[in-house]
């Protein structure tokens, strides 16, 4: 399936805030852990989505969206029907297509998902795309870019409370494409995206995010192996061009070989009722 090379050819990098590219040392390791009621206290939906508007903005601005409403809504389709089998099918998410050549993809806070035209270049079919933005709808899910944030606080002191109420309570009421971001919120989470954008999540939390992203594949009617083989791609490709050439999406993910494993045992438990 090479409509890109899979719909079309084109390619940067995007690791602002998250779920690539970020920073949480947790200990948790399995989907079974994440109690929805228990995750929302962290922060309101509410305030989580217009936080969301906030990162978009930044990421806007600083990577551009590809502007190919035929591929974006094909990705759309494939992402909202994985949401409906996710742990919040009634959040609306945004998914969005970078034009850079580094080979990511990355979710921010309430629902936003963002995938480069770099790593759209090497998948070959829809139960690969499908395995990717799972896995970042899971991320979401499991609000590890807020707990990140929380963790972030705690270990660099650099935000407080004061600063995340401060960018609830700034934010424009809706974030426009390539808007400067301006003023000290903007500054402080400009430190922030530069301080954990070198970091990964825990493994404990990548599981998190492929165990939801299977549930979501397998539920769905996708084909959960597809995420086994695009590990196997990523594998490939470290291999091909090492990690100084682009594939932002292999420095900041656990050991892709501990990944596989992981997920294919996974895939034999819940294919056999014990997940």
């Amino acid at each position: 399936m090479k409509e890109y090379k899979f719909w079309r050819r084109g390619l940067g990098l995007i690791y602002f805030f998250l779920s690539v590219s970020f920073l949480f040392h947790g200990c948790a390791t399995s989907s079974k852990e994440i109690k929805p009621e228990v995750e929302a206290q962290l922060m309101s939906e509410e305030d989580e989505i217009k936080f969301g508007y906030y990162v978009d903005a930044v990421v806007c601005n600083e990577f551009p969206v590809l502007k190919d409403e035929h591929l974006t809504q094909k990705i759309v389709a494939i992402g909202n029907s994985l949401v409906k089998h996710s742990l919040r099918p009634d959040l609306k998410f945004t998914f969005k297509v970078l034009n850079t050549e580094t080979v990511n993809a990355f979710s921010g806070p309430g629902g936003f998902v963002y995938v480069t035209v770099g790593l759209l270049d090497k998948l070959e079919s829809k139960d690969e795309l499908a395995a990717i933005l799972g896995h970042e709808i899971g991320h979401v899910c499991a609000r590890h870019s807020i707990k990140a944030w929380r963790s972030a606080q705690k270990i660099s002191r650099t935000l407080t409370i004061v600063d995340i109420a401060a960018i609830i309570a700034g934010l424009p009421p809706v974030a426009g494409a390539g808007g400067d971001i301006i003023g000290n919120v903007g500054q402080r989470a400009a430190h922030l995206a530069s301080m954990i954008i070198y970091q990964g999540y825990s493994r404990g939390y990548e599981y998190q995010a492929d165990e939801l992203g299977l549930q979501e594949m397998y539920e769905a009617g996708y084909d959960p192996e597809a995420m086994v083989r695009v590990f196997e791609k990523f594998i490939k490709l470290r291999e091909e061009e090492g990690r100084g050439k682009g594939l932002a999406i292999l420095s900041s993910h656990p050991h892709l070989e501990d990944r596989i494993q992981h997920a294919r045992q996974f895939i034999f438990q819940m294919k056999n009722g014990k997940k």
